[in-house]
């Protein structure tokens, strides 16, 4: 199967992967024939594409990091739980005091999130990357930007335990990671206008979030002291320049453990943190979206002033930067009559990124040509970029 752009699908196309909506709904199934119905459908609901099969390309078959009736489930919740924050907009954004004394204000938004059920999705994702033994990222993170937020929730969780699950943290640890990545933006939508899902950095009162969500968490039930910690630190940077305690990083390894300490950003919010910038980075949420290479060379060069080496370290290792499904172009290689090339990956490869094997789309000039398999896995001059 091939990955389609909605303003590519034509009448007939047969659907690859089933679709849900955004409300956990099953919309299409796998094996749905395309009509002019469903693709507008698909065009308003704001999903970016779907995979379709296609002859020629049936050896690509892009992997779900999650299973996508626990993602489905997990988005519909979500989206609850932000429905009802936003509600408190106008008393929260009309308060003079503090956040914390803007939440004092009103006590019901000790009952706004579910957080019972809440802890139950987050547990079923530990234990779906678990279970099927998951290290690595193997695609790449597609949002529909009319559910950002929900979206950006659940692939902060995806990356924020596989980078746990390889420091080797024990369950309790990733579950409580898990949960504080679930939520770590839940009190933006106390600070979003009706609408608008996303608040940006120059709002006025973008550097209350980190303090408000983890509020939001800890009133909900009183021992989630861990998991607001790791909310309320993942602004913060290596070198004290972030917010809103303007905390410290030791520059040692999340594995290691250690207690609290005073003045230092703790071990688990490091790991948020990173994937938090990674998601948002890629997504566009505010700028051109990057591809994952770029990402990471990005984030590398703001190692020790503003993340953790080695959870950056380890991030290059989960992350698949040219995943099966990906579009790609050969930039270089030393078949020199595929060089300008493009194609889509059918197979990765995690040890040499960029020695895969594709199938070709496109020759130099842009023509679109019938599929031909190609393998760059023994080719050490092979270098390919991303087509986002």
């Amino acid at each position: 199967m091939r990955f389609y752009a909605v303003d590519g699908l034509q009448p007939g196309m047969v659907l690859g992967q089933s679709v849900y909506g955004f409300r956990g709904n099953l919309l299409l199934v796998k094996g749905k024939m395309l009509d002019d119905g469903f693709i507008k459908r698909i065009s308003e609901l704001g999903f970016p594409g779907v995979h379709v099969d296609e002859s020629g390309f049936e050896e690509i078959n892009p992997p779900e990091i999650i299973d996508s009736s626990l993602r489905a489930g997990t988005h519909l919740l979500m989206s609850a739980c932000l429905d009802a924050l936003q509600k408190f907009t106008p008393a929260i954004l009309e308060f003079d005091g503090s956040v914390e004394k803007s939440l004092e204000a009103h006590p019901e938004l000790r009952k706004a999130l579910p957080l019972s059920a809440l802890k139950e999705k987050a547990t079923q994702i530990v234990d779906d990357l678990l279970d099927s033994y998951a290290t690595e990222l193997p695609c790449l993170l597609l949002k529909a930007q009319s559910h950002y937020q929900e979206q950006h929730a659940i692939d902060t969780v995806t990356i924020s335990v596989l980078l746990g699950i390889n420091f080797r943290l024990i369950r309790k640890e990733l579950q409580q990671l898990a949960l504080a990545a679930l939520l770590h933006d839940s009190g933006k939508a106390l600070l979003a206008q009706p609408g608008e899902p996303n608040i940006k950095p120059d709002h006025p009162k973008y550097k209350d979030h980190p303090i408000l969500s983890g509020l939001l968490v800890m009133n909900s039930s009183g021992s989630n002291y861990t998991e607001c910690a790791i909310i309320q630190q993942h602004h913060e940077r290596q070198d004290g320049t972030g917010f809103p305690y303007r905390l410290k990083g030791d520059g040692k390894s999340p594995s290691v453990s250690r207690g609290y300490q005073s003045g230092n950003i703790y071990r688990l919010a490091e790991i948020l943190t990173v994937a938090d910038a990674y998601d948002v980075l890629t997504s566009g949420a505010y700028r051109a979206a990057m591809s994952p290479e770029s990402t990471i060379r990005d984030l590398i060069k703001r190692c020790y002033t503003e993340f953790n080496p080695h959870v950056v370290k380890m991030l290059a290792r989960v992350i698949q930067i040219f995943p099966v499904g990906s579009q790609v172009k050969v930039t270089r290689s030393s078949l020199k009559k595929i060089e300008g090339c493009r194609g889509i990956v059918s197979v990765a490869n995690s040890e040499n990124p960029h020695r895969v094997r594709i199938i070709k789309t496109h020759d130099s000039e842009g023509n679109m040509t019938l599929p031909e398999v190609v393998s760059l896995t023994g080719d050490a001059e092979a270098r390919l970029e991303l087509i986002i």
